[in-house]
């Protein structure tokens, strides 16, 4: 088997030194995609509510695995399928479609942060696994943890409002086609009380993001635990290259 990079990833440091085969890798990064499109399906398309929850599994691969899966799953496969979700799922045109890929720049910028971070709290989680492995009381190790992953969820929010309405007021100035999102309304209302365009891009984004990065903070995070029993459940000795 071939590993990524041949170095390790946070889920080989969970089984003390075994190597992750890249196909587990793989594997995982094709189910968190699947998740993430059948989550955007259910929040948007389904029940209409007003939040992005399409990457929350894209939080839990990075949680997992690290930069380069984050960047399969969150990035590569989802800009292949922007024209399947939009003409099949969503029915909307595709002249619609093509801005969303400015907003890549929004995952990207996630991921990276996600991963910074994730590298921090390392210590914490390492408790927090410790204490729950010997039965010890819950509130003992999760809430330093938590605490962490709020703190997390809100550096995102920022992160994702500014980069968000930056990509919105570029769109916006390009005259590009678009379909109509969650935070318009905060938008117009903003624009109507003569608040700048690109300030009112960034500002109609926190109310969602305050709601919808705390989901996919903490959803990511224990979806990421049951990713990381799988890994460490079968060790094999393989070949590093």
């Amino acid at each position: 088997m071939v590993y990524m990079n041949g170095k390790k990833t946070q889920a080989e440091n969970l089984i003390h030194g075994g190597k992750i085969p890249v196909f587990k890798i793989l594997l995982l990064c094709v189910v968190s995609v699947a998740g993430n499109v059948l989550l955007n399906y259910l929040v948007n398309g389904v029940t209409r509510l007003p939040l992005y929850l399409d990457t929350v599994f894209t939080a839990a691969i990075c949680f997992t695995a690290g930069f380069i899966p984050g960047i399969i799953t969150g990035i590569l496969i989802p800009a292949l399928l922007v024209p399947f979700k939009y003409i099949f799922l969503f029915n909307y045109p595709l002249e619609t479609s093509w801005p969303v890929y400015f907003f890549f720049i929004c995952a990207l910028g996630e991921i990276i942060l996600i991963c910074l971070f994730y590298k921090k709290i390392k210590p914490v989680e390492n408790e927090f696994l410790k204490n729950l492995s010997e039965k010890k009381p819950f509130s003992q190790s999760f809430i330093p943890l938590a605490t962490q992953l709020l703190f997390l969820a809100a550096i995102a929010c920022v992160l994702i409002s500014i980069l968000g309405g930056i990509v919105g007021y570029t769109v916006g100035l390009l005259s590009m086609p678009r379909s109509l999102y969650p935070e318009d309304t905060f938008l117009l209302s903003l624009l109507r009380n003569d608040v700048p365009h690109l300030a009112s891009e960034i500002l109609s984004r926190i109310p969602i993001n305050t709601v919808d990065r705390f989901i996919v903070i903490f959803g990511g995070y224990g979806i990421s635990l049951l990713f990381k029993k799988w890994l460490a459940a079968k060790k094999a000795p393989v070949q590093r290259i």
